[in-house]
């Protein structure tokens, strides 16, 4: 058996003077530069409404990043300015739509509606007297759903016709309970 082992180098290496230096250069380099997106970019990633704390969401992931390019230092490429200007002009769009009375009117009745749809569905998977594990899984589905409306008022289209589908199932099997009682 061999004895001597080779020692492995540390994963992580500290940063030589010149390297801490660079870095240095590149943060001040940057915070003149664009001051003004770096406040833009510190207000969006703390904006808890627009990225929900402990997101894990790609788009939000990127934005961090670009911010993150920003204040430690990193060399801004054309294409980096790009993005970050595409990312205040969607948070500037949203934040207006955030604030138009009328389509918080509509997003309101759009919950509102969509909630109660989903109650009558969950009134008739009851009355039709499915198995238990079957009524169990589908409540925690049209919980999601129900969740999902409440937070962000949008369903997509699969989602739509999944509820729809289940409703006319559902209709089905009450009238099937009903005429066999």
């Amino acid at each position: 058996m061999n004895t001597s082992m080779k020692t492995q180098k540390p994963f992580y290496k500290k940063p030589t003077k010149k390297r801490v230096e660079e870095i240095e250069k590149g943060m001040s380099r940057n915070k003149s530069k664009y001051e003004r997106r770096i406040k833009q970019l510190k207000h969006i990633t703390e904006d808890i409404n627009y990225i929900p704390n402990g997101s894990t969401d790609s788009y939000h992931e990127f934005i961090h990043s670009m911010y993150s390019a920003l204040v430690g230092g990193r060399n801004i490429t054309s294409k980096m300015e790009t993005s970050i200007a595409k990312i205040v002009a969607g948070y500037v769009k949203w934040s207006k739509k955030m604030t138009d009375p009328k389509y918080q009117e509509d997003r309101k009745n759009f919950i509102e509606t969509t909630v109660s749809k989903i109650g009558l569905i969950k009134d008739k998977l009851h009355e039709a007297k499915y198995t238990q594990n079957y009524t169990w899984d589908a409540e925690s589905f049209l919980d999601s759903i129900e969740e999902q409306v409440r937070k962000r008022a949008k369903l997509s289209e699969k989602q739509f016709k999944a509820l729809n589908k289940m409703y006319k199932q559902y209709c089905k099997k009450v009238e099937k309970v009903k005429k066999s009682a």
